[in-house]
């Protein structure tokens, strides 16, 4: 994880160098490594250099090609390196050097606009092609790195963070007040999904490619995504499984590319706990490599299935573990770190406190990548009425056999009686779309609205047409689609997807100068799952099968035949609650007028009630996110960027 970003002033304007260095400095510990930049007229590009690679210590950012025409910055980890190279030597291409950066700007040169279709990995980029007169940007397939810009009749300017460039001339410092309706009602989702959470500030989506000219005129075109594919057909468990560990292994290799040894975030689970197994299986070709895990574990362990997992994966791995207990907090971080991790550069996606104390234990070790399984859910996703698609094929007796094993095995059906699994799943499979679009109806009949239980100002919601814009949006409706890949690229696809997720964990690494790197957020592990067949993918009412299966040397069977999801990171909220107190009723006194045009004041009273009451996690996060909405919308008004 490095950082870029650049500034083109419309028809030739010169612009300040102080501007470009205005950027890289409000970056600079996503790159610390160092802060250069290139300045030609009317163009400014800059680079925050983090190496976390051995073939980034080459690497000198912005750079230029031979004869000066083009002009890269690059945020990006390659995985086809050698695929790529091979390309470029037959297409005439002369290498100076193996840098991720050298190939990438050779790949335009050679391609052009479609240069990004033929890379594979992590990147977020801009070249100025002084030839065209256009800068060219892009991001990765997923969407792992970030690129945000803005744009106005004067210029475009870009950054890897969107609070940056609130410090140039002619950018707002005002929220995006859709994003503060979706902050206080996470069931709207019917706005823009470019907007940020700043009113001038966009994002780049993943696989999206900006030309913007010398002129101004501007042009953005999708260069992939996610489409049906051919299922796969394997002759046995086994060859799934060996196909699928080829696949994994490769994106788990990738991603230890690394100067030194390579941290991960370590939950119970299966997604962290299959990705330390398989760098495990890895080590004997990374033997300088050790692998460091960071984890949170109960002060009674014993008692705790989500510790005793953590524990059990530790101890069977050649891993380097580290642990912080919950919640007195013992262990490798304190009380003063969990509430620098909450309030310092507060920002609406702050609810993340655990991968927080995590990336910042990393860092404070001097790991530079830090890896962990956000996206192992999507990836692996199985609709709940997964039956249903079985009995559109004919087969009754393995749908029945799912209904009845998922009511003791399936991590949300569990407990369900198979009878009305079965039931469930025949709706979905043959009730006519009327009838299913009657039921929903007749389910949200008399229940309260998604409005009446939030903290939204019913004024602010009304100026936005909330409620009406909301049913329009279809909220409540079915978005599964009756086909299995659609519906499974329906839950992939942005923008709340694989990209949302990764971009969170980006936001939260980068505090930390830690660059994230999720092997289930590879493309090509994430198009394997979109064509197994549902029998590999489910199996007796166990979800990720495959990995549960192909991982029983490495991981204890608690591990992989564990069927909750328990986790302690609402201990850090509540810990946070009993030392903040004070902080809290401070914060929501004194400075309630930040944000009295989006919030009921009534309500929030009435909330933070309960909140002082509350001795659990229940009901206590809404306060935290309107105390970090308070600090957020504070910073961005006032904090010289």
């Amino acid at each position: 994880m490095s950082a870029i970003a650049g500034i083109l002033y419309f028809h030739e304007t010169p612009l300040e160098p102080v501007l470009i260095e205005k950027l890289t400095s409000a970056m600079k510990r996503r790159g610390p490594d160092a802060q250069t930049h290139w300045v030609q007229g009317s163009v400014a590009l800059g680079h925050c250099m983090l190496h976390t690679t051995p073939e980034s210590i080459e690497e000198h950012q912005p750079l230029a090609s031979q004869d000066k025409s083009l002009v890269l910055v690059w945020d990006g980890r390659l995985d086809n390196r050698e695929e790529l190279e091979r390309k470029l030597n037959a297409a005439g291409a002369v290498l100076r050097d193996k840098t991720d950066a050298e190939l990438a700007l050779h790949s335009y040169a050679v391609w052009g606009k479609a240069c990004p279709g033929q890379l594979l990995g992590d990147f977020a980029f801009a070249v100025w092609d002084a030839r065209r007169q256009t800068l060219f940007c892009a991001r990765d397939h997923i969407g792992a790195r970030p690129f945000y810009f803005t744009r106005n009749g004067k210029f475009f300017a870009f950054a890897s963070e969107d609070e940056s460039l609130i410090g140039l001339p002619d950018v707002s410092r005002e929220p995006e007040e859709e994003r503060i309706a979706y902050f206080l009602v996470r069931d709207f989702r019917g706005f823009e999904n470019a907007n940020t959470w700043l009113k001038d500030v966009k994002t780049l989506m993943p696989a999206q490619t900006a030309e913007v000219s010398a002129d101004g005129a501007a042009r953005m075109e999708t260069y992939w995504q996610f489409e049906p594919v051919e299922e796969s057909a394997y002759k046995s468990d086994d060859a799934c499984r060996e196909a699928f560990m080829a696949v994994f292994g490769e994106a788990v290799r990738c991603r230890m590319r690394s100067n030194d040894s390579v941290a991960l975030m370590l939950s119970g689970g299966m997604d962290s706990g299959s990705i330390a197994a398989m760098a495990m299986r890895l080590k004997p070709e990374m033997p300088d490599r050790e692998l460091h895990t960071y984890s949170a574990i109960s002060d009674q362990p014993e008692s705790c299935v989500e510790s005793q997992c953590i524990l059990g994966i530790t101890g069977c791995l050649q891993v380097a573990p580290h642990f912080v207990s919950v919640p007195s907090l013992a262990g490798m971080l304190g009380l003063e770190d969990l509430v620098q991790a909450a309030w310092s550069n507060a920002h609406p996606v702050n609810t993340l406190l655990l991968p927080a104390m995590m990336s910042m234990a990393a860092g404070r070790d001097g790991h530079r990548v830090i890896l962990h399984g956000a996206s192992g859910d999507l990836v692996m996703d199985v609709p709940d009425r997964y039956a249903a698609f079985l009995m559109r094929k004919g087969r009754w007796r393995d749908a029945w056999r799912e209904c009845r094993d998922a009511g003791r095995n399936h991590t949300y059906l569990q407990g369900t009686h198979p009878l009305r699994l079965l039931l469930m799943n025949a709706a979905s499979a043959f009730a006519p779309a009327g009838a299913r679009r009657l039921a929903r109806r007749l389910r949200q009949f008399g229940s309260p609205s998604p409005l009446s239980n939030s903290l939204i100002n019913p004024k602010f919601a009304n100026e936005l047409r909330l409620k009406a814009r909301m049913r329009e949006s279809g909220l409540g409706s079915d978005a599964r689609s009756p086909d299995r890949q659609q519906a499974h690229i329906g839950v992939m696809r942005p923008p709340y997807g694989l990209a949302l997720g990764l971009a969170e964990y980006d936001r939260v690494g980068g505090r930390y100068g830690l660059e994230m790197r999720d092997p289930w957020g590879d493309k090509r592990v994430a198009e394997f799952w979109l064509g197994l067949p549902l029998e590999h993918k489910v199996r007796s009412g166990w979800m990720k099968y495959p990995v549960r299966a192909g991982f029983e040397a490495e991981l204890p069977a608690k591990v992989r035949w564990r069927t909750g999801k328990e986790h302690l990171g609402w201990q850090f909220y509540d810990r946070l609650k009993k030392e903040t107190l004070a902080f809290s009723r401070g914060n929501l006194e004194q400075d309630f007028g930040v944000i009295e045009t989006y919030v009921d004041k009534k309500t929030l009273a009435g909330r933070y009630a309960q909140f002082c009451a509350s001795q659990g996690d229940d009901g206590h996060m809404d306060i935290y996110d309107i105390i970090t909405l308070i600090k957020w919308i504070k910073q961005i008004q006032g904090k010289d960027f």
